[in-house]
């Protein structure tokens, strides 16, 4: 008995060690184990890159036309060609990463900030607070994403605030809803019955003990949303509704390509699969971050 007691007081502190090092940052270690989650994170940290330097990564100034190469093919100087105006391809991809992210970015977290501050005043006051609150979101939730998104750019304009306000808008109704939900379970919790007892005012009870165990499921569904406000983005400027050229964007960059499709695919191609692989990387990353905050949920 002393000598296993010994044994163990010996082996302790190596093994203090080695669980302190496998209980490191659980959540992350859960999020790295999922399958696709390692490739997701790498296409959007790349993507992330070449928004914050894209000076650094691309070859040629995107907005310099030539008359020399226009309509070229790839070669070494233009891996991916130039479109009709002889302007480099990879580097509008490249330059389009920016506008394109800080849409789907910006307008999630404005989304999200905005959605939180709706859904604990729904969830957590009373009826003559709450109730105001709910209806208002009914009535923007009622109507179509894209006649909303539509109206509020042709109140406020074309640009990169706009596109940012007007897909934020139609967002705040999914984050109000979903917090709300959580909040009026996580309130009843018998944790949060017993701060209450304690005396604890109404603002430290949400900000200490509701609103940290109801973050979880507003997190993944803002992951998500980030990939349909890029597509909501690139849709918009498509339609040339979004931010106007010369800027680069790869939903324009689509648009201008995709009456040469017959003749010069990659013009269109090449920026419709980076929109693709990049939503496609947040929905997955998304649905990895479900898994890592709640694990029981993995395998479903």
């Amino acid at each position: 008995m002393i000598e296993g007691a010994r044994e163990l007081t010996l082996r302790s502190p190596k093994d203090a060690r080695g669980v302190t090092k496998r209980r490191a940052f659980p959540t992350l270690r859960r999020f790295l184990s999922a399958r696709l989650a390692l490739p997701s994170a790498i296409v959007i940290l790349v993507a992330v890159a070449m928004a914050i330097a894209g000076p650094l990564f691309a070859p040629h100034d995107p907005l310099v036309l030539s008359t020399e190469t226009p309509s070229s093919t790839p070669s070494l100087d233009h891996p991916l060609g130039t479109d009709k105006l002889g302007r480099d391809v990879l580097s509008r991809i490249i330059y389009g990463a920016r506008p394109t992210l800080m849409v789907g970015l910006g307008a999630v977290g404005v989304a999200v900030a905005m959605g939180t501050v709706v859904g604990l005043l729904a969830g957590y006051s009373p009826k003559l607070v709450s109730y105001p609150l709910l209806r208002a979101v009914d009535v923007v939730y009622a109507f179509p994403a894209l006649m909303l998104i539509l109206g509020l750019i042709a109140v406020l304009g074309r640009g990169l605030l706009p596109l940012i306000i007007a897909i934020s808008v139609i967002n705040v109704p999914v984050i109000a809803r979903l917090l709300r939900a959580q909040v009026l379970t996580i309130k009843e919790r018998d944790y949060v019955t017993a701060v209450r007892a304690l005396g604890a005012s109404a603002p430290r009870v949400v900000l200490l003990h509701v609103l940290p165990n109801s973050f979880g499921p507003v997190l993944v569904q803002a992951t998500v949303l980030v990939g349909y406000a890029i597509l909501a983005e690139a849709s918009l400027n498509y339609l040339g509704l979004g931010i106007p050229p010369p800027d680069p964007t790869w939903g324009g960059e689509v648009a201008a390509g995709f009456r040469y499709i017959r003749t010069d695919p990659l013009l269109s191609i090449v920026p419709g699969m980076a929109i693709v692989l990049l939503v496609l990387s947040f929905n997955l990353a998304g649905d990895a971050l479900r898994d890592a905050l709640d694990p029981k949920l993995k395998g479903r």
